[in-house]
């Protein structure tokens, strides 16, 4: 679990806070509701800030707690991306503003949210199925990315933007990250910076398997200028607060630093002639001091993402490899392995690599035999299986979940035993 905001960054730290569903107050007129995706509040002037506004379960609870502690109208709600955990609970605050009799919120967001929405709304069944798998299929998911469920900022900018919240100074920031639209802001008056996903508390989320392409050097630049700023706090998207200084500066720069490294190793080895496939095998790892951080866990992104993430941006699809440019299907591929080595050998293998913990090797094989052969009930049953040991083992969020939706699906595909 992630620490909790006041424990010291030596403390183990994951993207889900243990404050979940809680308000937290900062200090005076500044909040930050734990959700599965955070929103942030400023708020004591007259007027209030809300920074994201999380999933469409998590808006109204927030609305909820933060009207236990003022009445102040919201002025403005910003949108960090355009992501569905932080832009679809916007709902419960327009009726709570409409409830009281408030003005209508404006909705500020950088000007590429709403092209990401109307990509959601165009591949609404594909993004219902990667994020069913994604989040292990325990979020409501079928109708989020239809476009009746998007409120769509109403106020938009390009590059920078200010605000004026109660005669206080708000500034937004664009920065691209984990998305292209992303928005940090910055209240230099309170010197509180919230990110959003710039910050989830673990190995940043770049090179998901199933997502659009994403921003490793730019997710490092971007930390490296809130940094610049000198925030006393750090209200990120995921986990906890981090306050003071020096925690937020180590947190912000520390983390770029991990983006860099990774980043310029892959760049260094793709000018050397490496291919793709040639450096994802090569398995690069963090300096032991930056694995060390708790905050770069690799408990929702890891480095093998961020590596392919970087790979994607500058190389293209391809592995290298010559009979992957037009690959025969891989159905028949498996098939002609199978016929020279035996379907009974292969199994046999597969099984005793497993009992040896040589996992990915072994599902490497049990893979083969059933895409030879569909109906094959014992390699489904056996890749199931080498799935569920994968995802026992494994520290990503992420590709925890994808193991296991993919066992499911085998064994739906197998029918009752």
């Amino acid at each position: 679990m992630a620490s909790t905001p006041n424990a010291p960054l030596s403390n183990p730290s994951a993207p889900i806070d243990p404050l979940m569903g809680q308000l937290e107050v900062i200090e005076d007129g500044l909040a930050m509701f734990h959700a599965f995706a955070n929103i942030a509040f400023a708020y004591g002037r007259g007027d209030m800030l809300v920074v994201d506004t999380s999933t469409r379960q998590n808006g109204q609870p927030a609305v909820d707690a933060i009207r236990k502690i003022t009445d102040d109208p919201v002025a403005f709600i910003v949108y960090t991306h355009g992501h569905g955990d932080h832009a679809f609970g916007t709902e419960a605050f327009l009726r709570d503003a409409a409830r009281r009799g408030y003005a209508r919120p404006k909705i500020w967001a950088h000007e590429d949210v709403a092209a990401r929405f109307r990509r959601y709304a165009r591949t609404a069944g594909w993004q219902a199925h990667i994020n069913r798998l994604q989040f292990g299929a325990r979020l409501p998911i079928d109708v989020i990315f239809q476009e009746s469920s998007f409120h769509y900022p109403n106020l938009t900018y390009r590059g920078t933007q200010m605000l004026e919240l109660g005669r206080e100074a708000v500034e937004l920031q664009h920065a691209m990250g984990e998305t292209d639209d992303a928005t940090w802001v910055w209240m230099p008056g309170r010197r509180v910076a919230m990110v959003g996903d710039l910050i989830v508390s673990s190995m940043p989320n770049t090179g998901n398997p199933n997502k659009v392409q994403r921003y490793t050097l730019e997710w490092a630049e971007a930390l490296e200028k809130i940094a610049a700023k000198k925030p006393r706090y750090v209200l990120p998207g995921h986990g906890p607060a981090y306050r003071g200084e020096e925690v937020c500066a180590e947190l912000l720069l520390e983390t770029a630093r991990a983006l860099r490294f990774i980043h310029d190793e892959v760049v260094r080895q793709l000018n050397s002639g490496r291919w793709p496939i040639e450096i994802i095998e090569a398995n690069i790892e963090l300096p032991a001091d930056l694995a060390a951080k708790p905050y770069l866990a690799p408990v929702y992104g890891c480095v093998a993402f961020v590596v392919r993430d970087v790979i994607r941006r500058y190389a293209g699809w391809w592995s290298g490899t010559p009979s992957e440019m037009f690959p025969a299907p891989r159905s028949e591929r498996a098939a002609d392995i199978i016929a020279l080595c035996g379907r009974d050998a292969v199994i046999g293998r597969a099984r005793a690599l497993k009992r040896d913990g040589h996992l990915k090797r072994a599902l490497a094989l049990a893979e083969l035999t059933a895409q030879a052969n569909p109906a094959d009930a014992e390699a489904i049953a056996l890749n199931a299986e080498l799935l569920d040991a994968m995802a026992a083992g494994e520290r990503s969020f992420i590709a925890r979940n994808f193991f296991i939706g993919a066992a499911r699906q085998l064994r739906e595909r197998k029918g009752p035993s």
